[in-house]
């Protein structure tokens, strides 16, 4: 849904600015002249001046002109270009892959690959959002490092699939969070395990893991007698299991408070 709206207010905002660009008698002339080679070299020069809207409307008119002809791959890499320089990653995106699937065996194809992917990313939204977007972009960097292993874009692709990850992950971490928050305890447990499985290497696994002990805590010191013990003892194996992989912590001092009092309880139960 974010990426239609982003698409849709970048189609409006082109299309303002045609309006308003098409007054001028050049460009009016071009557009509506039937001289396909004029048209083209209009559209070239308003590309390399960076005036990308208009050649972007050239453009567009050129792919159904020049189709199935040698002109076709430039205009098909050009306008590609255009949209991405107007701010549209969604057409951007779609026309790089376009590019790549139609001439895969040209010089432009590992570049075209590897902008469909930066397309994927830059419609990345915050982490807060649906992350679908996120998880093309990881695909898409992974795709090109595999078709392309010797590439010198690898660097390039392990830096963004990294920070997309790191986007997930505070994704995940947030949602593990959110049942502490609203109070489901024994949920948040339950999720904030499966959190630190998936993600070992989480720079928010320790805060996970004191929250695990806060949580097995609160969720054992509210149950019944009879079922008190048991998790008693999951908050004190929680901890020595905390202190072992974190011993410097910074919740270390309120981790103990936890664990005192659970054994406490442990033993009045």
């Amino acid at each position: 849904m974010v990426r239609y709206f982003k698409h849709i207010f970048i189609v409006l905002a082109v299309a303002t600015g045609l309006l308003f660009s098409s007054c001028g008698g050049e460009y009016n002339k071009i557009q509506k002249s039937g001289d396909a080679q004029a048209k083209y070299d209009a559209a070239l020069k308003y590309y390399k001046t960076a005036d990308y809207i208009k050649a972007l409307q050239l453009f567009e008119q050129l792919l159904s002109i020049y189709r199935g002809t040698e002109k076709a791959q430039d205009i098909s890499y050009y306008y590609a270009y255009s949209n991405y320089y107007v701010g549209d990653y969604v057409m951007a995106g779609f026309y790089f892959n376009t590019y790549f699937h139609t001439y895969t065996h040209t010089p432009r194809a590992e570049e075209c690959e590897f902008m469909k992917a930066f397309c994927e990313y830059l419609l990345s939204p915050t982490y807060s959002l649906d992350q679908t977007d996120t998880k093309k972009a990881i695909e898409a960097f992974q795709t090109f490092v595999d078709d392309y292993p010797n590439s010198d874009k690898i660097k390039e692709c392990n830096k963004y699939i990294d920070l997309l990850r790191n986007k997930l992950e505070k994704k995940y971490f947030e949602i593990a969070k959110g049942y502490y928050i609203t109070e489901y305890y024994h949920s948040a447990s339950t999720a904030l395990t499966n959190y630190v499985s998936s993600y070992p290497n989480s720079k928010y696994n320790e805060e996970s893991y004191f929250l695990i002990i806060k949580c097995d805590y609160l969720f054992a010191s509210n149950s019944v007698e009879w079922q008190k013990k048991a998790r008693l003892q999951k908050v004190i194996e929680d901890y020595l299991k905390f202190v072992d992989n974190y011993p410097k912590s910074d919740y270390l001092k309120e981790a103990e408070s936890l664990y005192n009092s659970a054994m406490n309880q442990q033993k009045n139960s």
